[in-house]
């Protein structure tokens, strides 16, 4: 695996405002008000996702909160997953309670059908003669009674299907919003909450072999997306997940946990597998051009960084990803292309606190 190259210090992208500054402005330009999950989709917009760009862009200036929302909602970005869900609740709340009104009138309905028929009844039990004279008089009353009964009925019924009906619409956007509470919306690679799941599932099989947790930082990528239109990256967000993809094994997980971070659970592997296939991708990646707006990165302008970690030496899913994020810093740290945690990295995590400097 070789070393990452260096930023040339004549670089514009160096002269650029970052990602963080770019929001601030955004912001500030269209009156979007600073609200944790304007950040992240507006983050989403300006490192790679360039449907949502679009989708803000044609909001014009000072967009509507509620149309912020409906972008990030049918996206299904993760800090609006809480907002779907109490829509959703509230939703649910409202069609469960038309529902119990709907059964309360038919209810009525009934219990004043069956008063009337047992007061007809009750009279034809004292007086046969006289009690079928009232039912003659009352028949066309009770007849007129039943008919809008039935008639209450087949309302009912259609009332109902079209709660279940919309029930079903509500269910299926529930099933959505949890699955993309899983997933990184502008790769469809697992996230972060999704790597941590499987890592733990993982570390809970008592059956299972050793695997390794490969953490890569793609050198260049956040600085060069940000010095750019919105959406500018998106085509090689998606080529770069394709070529994660290709590079592993059926049961092996790839994530992206970050913007310019990807993250590998490779499973059944020792720490030589784990650098051959680190070492892989990071040529593959090396030595493809990838596309970028009406033109394209050229080979080797990318390279990969590495943290790896083995799965025996955590017992859980964040102490795991903690130490190949300790990896990585330390490759960042001392220019090496991959780094293994290790007692060393430890050692250096601890220092680095005990100097107020860990980062």
């Amino acid at each position: 695996m070789t070393s990452k190259a260096a930023l040339p210090s004549h670089d514009p992208a160096l002269a650029q405002p970052s990602v963080m500054a770019r929001i601030g402005q955004l912001m500030a330009d269209r009156g979007i008000a600073g609200l944790p999950r304007n950040y992240e989709l507006l983050f989403e917009a300006l490192t790679g996702n360039s449907v949502i760009a679009r989708e803000i862009g044609a909001l014009g200036r000072t967009p509507a909160q509620s149309a912020l929302d409906a972008i990030a909602l049918r996206h299904g970005l993760p800090g609006h997953n809480a907002l779907a869900a109490g829509q959703a609740a509230a939703e649910a709340a409202q069609l469960l309670a038309t529902a119990a009104q709907v059964g309360a009138a038919s209810h009525r309905d009934r219990g004043a059908m069956l008063l009337e028929l047992e007061e007809v009844a009750a009279r034809m039990g004292k007086d046969p003669v006289l009690g079928l004279s009232d039912f003659a008089q009352d028949a066309g009353r009770l007849l007129s009674l039943a008919r809008d009964l039935l008639s209450a009925d087949r309302a009912a019924t259609a009332r109902i299907g079209d709660l279940q009906a919309r029930l079903d619409v509500l269910r299926g956007g529930l099933a959505a919003s949890r699955d993309a509470l899983m997933h990184d919306p502008a790769t469809g690679l697992g996230n972060h909450a999704a790597l941590l799941g499987r890592i733990d599932a993982l570390l809970r099989d008592e059956t299972a072999n050793p695997a390794a947790l490969v953490l890569f930082r793609v050198e260049r990528l956040n600085d060069f997306a940000g010095t750019h239109a919105p959406g500018a990256a998106g085509a090689t967000l998606e080529r770069l997940a394709a070529l994660f993809r290709q590079s592993v094994k059926k049961n092996d997980f790839v994530a992206r946990t970050g913007a310019d971070l990807f993250c590998l659970l490779l499973a059944d592997v020792d720490r030589a597998i784990a650098a051959t296939i680190a070492d892989r991708i990071a040529a593959k990646v090396a030595e493809t051009a990838f596309p970028f707006q009406d033109r394209a990165l050229p080979a080797g302008f990318l390279t990969l960084t590495a943290g790896i970690t083995m799965s025996d030496a955590a017992d859980t899913a964040c102490a795991l990803h903690d130490q190949a994020v300790q990896a990585l810093d330390a490759a960042r740290e001392s220019g090496a292309a991959m780094r293994f945690y290790s007692a060393e990295v430890a050692a250096r995590r601890a220092s680095a606190y005990r100097s107020g400097r860990a980062g």
